[in-house]
């Protein structure tokens, strides 16, 4: 199985470098893995952000890209229900 790298790149231009990856089957494969990666990214999100999964194969080459953004609305935490 082909290994895929994931580095995170944050709206200010930080960069995470992923040095182990992870062997999976497929580049659709690796999208999903980065995809879940983003929505625990935006779901721990506690002020507006946005930033990008980039998928790397096992040469170092970029062959995809996923992004994620949240707004101040879906940073804001929810009100507790009224009783």
């Amino acid at each position: 199985m082909p290994r895929y790298f994931f580095n995170h790149r944050t709206k200010d231009g930080q960069r995470e470098v992923d040095i182990d990856g992870l062997k999976l089957p497929s580049l659709n494969t690796a999208m999903e893995e980065a995809t879940f990666a983003a929505q625990g990214a935006v779901a721990l999100a506690e002020e507006p952000t946005e930033g990008v999964f980039e998928i790397e194969d096992e040469g170092r080459v970029l062959v995809a890209r996923v992004p994620y953004s949240v707004t101040e609305a879906e940073a804001e935490p929810e009100a507790p229900p009224s009783v």
